[in-house]
């Protein structure tokens, strides 16, 4: 009983006082000093051969990484661009001593990971296998193979990548901002082609990889289940004959900012948003005494969510899914800029909300509850970051490269903490230059280029950063109607007459998807006006089939079983109506609108609207190019498009043969294999 009333007495006792205590709340308390972070501890040495090694215990878990950095100077690769790329990837494909076939079986053997760059080699596993894995980056950086099938496979990947981003606008925006920035020459600034990756040799590589690694411009850093002691012992036996040598160095005059401001664009016909890029660059190396307050300005103006950026042109404007700032800090040249994607008809509004919001950085103090709240932000963010035992490693690297001070980010917090927001002005008006900001667009000119010239004459480039005349717009051909570009392509694939009475027909195809260990198969089949069958199947399974037949429509797979109804039925009632789609279109005129003829890719083709989608035909061949929509997503708008890029001849009739399909970020090609038309097309296939 008396533990009882003794408890009662506490909680009266503390009401009571809470009770009597008086607490403002309309202000925020004072922040308290800034906290000293604990960060890792780590030990370095240096072998006789020059390679600096950070190792980092960590022994909770029975696990190693070791990672080798070379510290080389930017190279340019000029006509040869990417060879540097290719020689880093060829690295790690096999050595005199074993095959590729062979080094990834025992890597997977060991449940391990190793991978190799232009300028690294890394590898992880259990700490088990630690001397298996030094033995594994000595046999690799004293034995490479350099295999000429290697060698050509991979030029091979590259160039198909090069392919694929042809279409993805943020490749082409990056291409551009580094050619419009530094220029084609400057090692941050040169483009990567098809036609450089197809001048680039195996001796390119080799000797790239004779000249740069060496372990006296090299750094180790070992993590995790091995001590100090038995990291040296176990790498300075290993490396001891991997042999030092002179380097080649590489100087580059720092990049001047513009005397004037500039608006560069890519012309991309097709494109229903645009890439939009506002910056320049800076002069901001590692340890610059700049970097917390342009950290901190840079998190209020566009660091995230919260950011002034993101506020306005998405939540109040509704421009864009996401606006956001950013800078890089670099011994050579970096960049300040922000950038969003914004619909065609607002790029022009959305770059005065990005002046606007720039140019209150520069002008306007910021507020207290703003600093705060991105000090709280960065801090965390900095925090969470120590989790990590790598990051120790990270910061044991960076202070010997860039020469910092050996408590540089002990002192991280205090330098964010003692950030004022006249440091925040003061680095606004340094690093976010308004008077000569590049303005960087890619997307479709035909819509957006009247709005830009509001800023200045816009300077048009290609897709590989290279001066170009400015587009042709839309313009209406005589003589060209509707009808007229309709005709034509009912001609160019065949006769409308020959298309009209085809009655079935059987389609075979395979899709190629980056990144899909198997080839999806694809089947659609045909007999007009009232059945219709599209089969995907892999490894012989099928993934998913829908039928129509006589007014029924089923779908059947992986998801299971269903009858389609609603608008999924009106789909597949259409496309059993014709053996060839596009003959619909003579019937449903009143839907369709040409706007006009203009240039797409260097080809002259004539534009047709169908509600949010935009077909396009090429003038001289009759055949349809090219189709692009913006359709809506869980996630957002997406924009996708669909070109042919080879057609086919099937018994006197043209069909699409290879056709690229693209859905944000995603792109697959899809490959007929054959068609047949007629009596052969079997029932059964609708069953």
């Amino acid at each position: 009983m008396k533990k009882y009333i003794y408890s009662l007495f506490a909680i009266v006792a503390a009401f009571s006082l809470t009770a009597q205590t008086t607490i403002d709340r309309t202000t925020a308390p004072a922040p308290g000093p800034a906290r000293v972070p604990v960060i890792a501890s780590y030990e370095s040495f240096e072998l006789k051969n020059g390679l600096k090694v950070f190792v980092v215990e960590d022994h909770k878990l029975p696990r190693i990484s070791m990672s080798l950095i070379l510290d080389r100077d930017p190279i340019v690769e000029g006509e040869k661009a990417g060879y540097v790329s290719i020689a880093g990837n060829l690295l790690g494909s096999g050595t005199t001593t074993r095959t590729k076939a062979q080094l990834d079986e025992e890597i997977d053997f060991m449940g391990a990971r190793f991978s190799t760059s232009a300028s690294s080699m890394n590898v992880g596993g259990l700490s088990k296998y630690t001397d298996d894995l030094v033995e594994i980056m000595l046999d690799v950086l004293s034995n490479p193979s350099f295999e000429t099938e290697e060698f050509e496979k991979l030029k091979s990947q590259m160039t198909s990548g090069l392919k694929a981003n042809a279409d993805d606008l943020d490749a082409i925006a990056a291409n551009l901002r580094g050619a419009t920035l530094y220029g084609l020459e400057h090692p941050y600034g040169e483009v990567m082609t098809e036609s450089t990756v197809e001048g680039v040799t195996l001796e390119d590589c080799k000797n790239y990889f004779a000249a740069y690694f060496r372990p006296n411009i090299a750094y180790m850093v070992v993590i995790g289940d091995i001590t100090t002691k038995d990291a040296k012992k176990k790498l300075s036996k290993a490396f001891k004959g991997w042999k030092p040598a002179d380097v080649p160095s590489h100087e580059y005059e720092k990049t001047s900012i513009p005397s004037a401001g500039r608006i560069v664009m890519v012309d991309k016909p097709s494109a229903v948003q645009s890439v939009v890029w506002l910056g320049n660059v800076i002069d901001l190396p590692q340890g610059h005494p700049d970097i917390e307050s342009l950290r901190i300005a840079n998190q209020i103006l566009g660091g995230g969510m919260s950011g002034r950026l993101f506020t306005n042109l998405r939540e109040d404007k509704a421009f864009t899914y996401g606006a956001y700032s950013n800078f890089g800090v670099d011994e050579l040249n970096s960049t300040f800029g922000a950038s969003a994607k914004v619909r065609n008809e607002v790029t022009d509004s959305a770059i005065v909300e990005f002046l606007m919001e720039i140019g209150r950085m520069r002008k306007e103090s910021v507020t207290e509850e703003d600093l705060i709240a991105a000090k709280a932000s960065l801090s965390g963010a900095f925090g969470r970051s120590l989790e990590s035992t790598s990051s120790a490693a990270n910061f044991a690297l960076n202070i010997a490269r860039y020469d910092l001070p050996s408590d540089y980010y002990n002192n991280y917090l205090a330098r964010l903490e003692a950030v004022t927001a006249e440091d925040v002005m003061r680095v606004s008006n340094t690093y976010m230059k308004t008077d000569n900001l590049t303005i960087s667009v890619v997307g479709k000119a035909q819509d957006v280029a009247a709005g830009l010239a509001a800023f200045g004459e816009v300077e048009y480039y290609d897709a590989e950063g290279m001066p170009t005349d400015a587009p042709t717009f839309l313009f209406m051909p005589e003589g060209i109607t509707l009808e007229t570009v309709f005709s034509n392509y009912y001609e160019a694939m065949g006769g409308v007459d020959v298309l009209s009475s085809l009655k079935a027909m059987d389609m075979k195809a395979h899709l190629e998807i980056p990144g899909m260990p198997g080839q999806l198969k694809m089947r659609t089949a045909k007999i007009a006006p009232n059945k219709f069958m599209m089969e995907q199947s892999m490894q012989g399974m099928t993934v998913m089939k829908m039928t129509y037949v006589d007014g029924v429509g089923k779908q059947s797979g992986m998801q299971g079983e269903k009858e389609l109804e609603g608008d999924e039925l009106d789909d597949l009632k259409k496309q059993a109506s014709y053996v060839i789609d596009e003959l619909a279109w003579m019937q449903d005129l009143e839907s369709f609108t040409f706007d006009g003829q203009t240039l797409m890719e260097g080809r002259a083709v004539y534009q047709v609207s169908e509600g949010e989608k935009t077909k396009y035909f090429d003038v001289e061949t009759g055949l349809f190019y090219k189709s692009t929509e913006t359709t809506e997503t869980p996630e957002g708008e997406m924009a996708v498009s669909m070109t042919v890029k080879e057609w086919g001849d099937y018994n006197g009739i043209k069909m699409p043969k290879v056709s690229k399909q693209s859905a944000g970020q995603q792109t697959f090609t899809i490959i007929v294999d054959s068609v047949e038309f007629g009596d052969d097309v079997k029932a059964k296939l609708f069953k």
